[in-house]
C-alpha cells in the first residue's frame, strides 16, 4: 500500500491478547444469529487484554507549538483496553466506518492529536492481516472539503504496520498518534466563525485478510478476517437499537451493491437512514443498520487554549472551582489559574485563606564608577531598580526609595537619574510592596575626578609667561607653540580672553 499523504504519524496498536486456557479468563465470541444479509453479519466479541506497538509518521497542517490542552471526543463509553464489542461482519474492503464530533465554534481552530478505533475477529482459524487507513475530515464526510482534507494515512507493512493478529478471537485498539514533536500538525478550522463547527475521523479496510467473493452475495469470512467493531452487546434480530445513541453522527461508506443494497446504491449515510430488522410473514428480514455506536475516538488540542478554572471564593466559608469570568459573574472572588478550594476544615475553605505575604526583594543593580568627565566637579549617573521582584502571586511593588543617608534623593520610579559630586556615595534602594512590606539593597557610586587642566601648555617643562603667551596665540588661532588638543581650558566650551 502507498501512504496516502507525505510525513510521520505515530500509530500505536494495541492488540487484545488470545483466549487463556484458564477457566476464569477464558475468551468466547460466536454470531448470535444467521443474518439473510451478507452486508450485516454482528459478531459478538469478549476479549480482555492488551498490548502496545508504535509506529511513526509525518501529517501536514499549519501552526507552530501546541498549547497542551488536550480533550478527547468519542461517541461510545465503551472500554478501549479490552472489553465486550459486536465486530460488524459485513464489513467489506473499500468500506469506511467514521463517526463525527460537532464542538463550540470557539474551540476552532484545533489540532488533531491521536485517533483510535477497535478492530476484531471472531474465532479465526488462520492469521489474519488487514490493511487500513486513518482519515480525517474537516465537517462530515458528506461536505466539501477544503485543500488537504481529507487527511489519508494508510498502512504500507513498513513505516505504518499492517494489523496483524493470530487465530483465535482478538480485538486490536489501534491508536493513530500525531508525533508531538513534528512541526506539522493536522488543523481543522472554522473559517466562518459559525458557532458550533464538526469534524470528523474514520477508518478504512482497505484490503481484508481474506475477501473471497462478491461482498454484495457473501460476506467476508468471519474465520478469517477482522472487522470494526460496535459497542452494543446484545444482537437478536429486532432488538438492542436502543444501545444506538448517536445514530445521526455514527456514519458507513458502503460498497456500492445496487439499488437493493444496504444502503441503496453504496456511498456515505448515517446509521439513522440504515435499514433496520423487521418482521415479514413471521421470519426476521436482517437490516443493516448497527445497534451500538463506532467504538472509536479522536484527542483534540484548541489552538487557543481555555482559561484554567481556579478556586472562586465567597468569604472563607464557600468556594467553587470556576473560570475567572464565570467566578466574577457569581460575585466571588477568583484566586487565580490552577488554584483549588481544598477541604474544608472549621467551616473554612484552605484554598480561600489569604496566604502570608513575603516581602519583595530589592535590586539595586551594580556598583558604579565614573569619571566627571567635564571637570565640573559632578557626573550624572542613571540608577536601575526595576529588577527588584515580589514573590506573591498577584502581589507587586508600590514604591521605590532611592536616599544616599538621612536624605531621599527619589521617592516612586525604580530609575534614578542624578548628578552625584567627586568622592564615594553610598545609596540605599528601599521597595515596598502592595501589602507594605518593604526590603533594601545597598549600590556605592563613585564619581573620580577629571585630569584637570594643565598650565604648561606649550609643554617646555617650566610654567611661566611663555605659557600665557602660547595660549593667547591659540586662541587667535595660531597653535604652533600649543601643545594641548584645546586651547578651552576653563571648560566653557570656548576659547577666549577667560582661558
Amino acid at each position: 500500500m502507498k501512504i496516502a499523504r507525505d510525513g510521520l504519524l505515530t500509530i500505536l496498536c494495541v492488540l487484545a491478547g488470545a483466549a487463556s486456557t484458564g477457566a476464569a479468563q477464558q475468551v468466547t465470541a460466536a454470531a448470535s444469529f444467521e443474518s439473510v444479509n451478507p452486508q450485516h453479519v454482528p459478531l459478538a466479541i469478549d476479549s480482555p487484554d492488551t498490548q502496545t506497538m508504535r509506529v511513526v509518521l509525518r501529517p501536514q497542517g499549519g501552526y507552530g507549538q501546541r498549547d497542551n490542552c488536550p480533550q478527547t471526543s468519542t461517541l461510545t463509553n465503551a472500554p478501549f483496553d479490552g472489553g465486550t464489542y459486536t465486530a460488524q461482519g459485513g464489513f467489506a474492503e473499500g468500506e469506511i466506518a467514521a463517526a463525527t464530533y460537532t464542538l463550540n465554534g470557539t474551540l476552532f481552530p484545533l489540532k488533531v492529536t491521536l485517533m483510535e478505533f477497535i478492530i476484531a475477529q471472531s474465532n479465526a482459524s488462520v492469521q489474519t492481516t488487514t490493511m487500513w487507513s486513518v482519515m480525517v475530515w474537516d465537517g462530515v464526510p458528506t461536505d466539501p472539503q477544503p485543500p488537504g482534507f481529507p487527511v489519508v494515512f494508510s498502512s504500507d507493512g513498513d513505516i505504518i504496520p499492517h494489523i496483524i493478529m493470530g487465530p483465535g478471537t482478538r480485538a486490536t485498539n489501534v491508536q493513530a498518534q500525531v508525533d508531538p514533536q513534528d512541526p506539522e500538525q493536522i488543523y481543522v478550522y472554522n473559517p466562518t466563525g459559525a458557532a458550533t463547527h464538526s469534524f470528523t475521523i474514520g477508518f478504512r479496510i482497505d484490503q481484508h485478510n481474506s475477501q473471497t467473493q462478491n461482498p454484495c452475495n457473501v460476506p467476508p469470512p468471519s474465520d478469517r478476517n477482522a472487522f470494526p467493531c460496535t459497542d452494543n452487546t446484545q444482537i437478536g434480530c429486532g432488538t438492542g437499537y436502543g444501545a444506538l445513541n448517536y445514530p445521526t453522527q455514527n456514519w458507513l461508506y458502503a460498497v456500492n451493491c445496487g439499488s437493493n443494497g444496504c444502503p441503496p446504491n453504496g456511498g456515505w449515510t448515517r446509521f439513522s437512514t440504515l435499514q433496520t430488522d423487521y418482521y415479514l410473514f413471521g421470519f426476521c428480514i436482517t437490516g443493516c443498520r448497527p445497534r451500538g455506536d463506532w467504538v472509536m475516538r479522536a484527542t483534540w488540542d484548541p489552538v487557543n487554549c481555555p482559561p484554567p478554572d481556579g478556586a472562586c471564593c465567597f468569604g472563607t466559608s464557600g468556594c467553587f472551582l470556576a473560570s475567572q469570568t464565570a467566578c466574577g459573574q457569581a460575585g466571588g472572588v477568583w484566586r487565580g489559574a490552577g488554584t483549588t478550594c481544598g477541604t474544608p476544615s472549621g467551616g473554612q475553605f484552605p484554598g480561600c485563606q489569604a496566604p502570608p505575604n513575603n516581602p519583595p526583594v530589592a535590586q539595586a543593580g551594580p556598583d558604579q564608577s565614573v569619571t566627571d568627565t567635564d571637570n565640573s566637579g559632578a557626573e550624572t549617573v542613571v540608577l536601575d531598580g526595576s529588577g527588584s521582584t515580589d514573590p506573591d502571586a498577584g502581589d507587586f511593588i508600590a514604591n521605590f526609595r532611592w536616599s544616599e543617608g538621612p536624605d531621599t534623593l527619589q521617592d516612586g520610579p525604580a530609575f534614578l537619574s542624578y548628578s552625584f559630586p567627586v568622592g564615594v556615595h553610598n545609596l540605599t534602594l528601599t521597595v515596598t510592596d502592595s501589602q507594605g512590606l518593604t526590603d533594601t539593597d545597598e549600590v556605592v557610586v563613585t564619581v573620580v575626578g577629571g585630569a584637570g587642566c594643565d598650565p604648561d601648555v606649550n609643554c617646555d617643562g617650566a610654567v611661566n609667561g611663555f605659557d600665557i603667551q602660547a595660549t593667547e596665540e591659540a586662541v587667535n588661532g595660531d597653535f604652533s607653540n600649543f601643545c594641548q588638543s584645546s586651547a578651552d581650558l576653563n571648560g566653557d566650551g570656548s576659547e577666549n580672553g577667560f582661558d
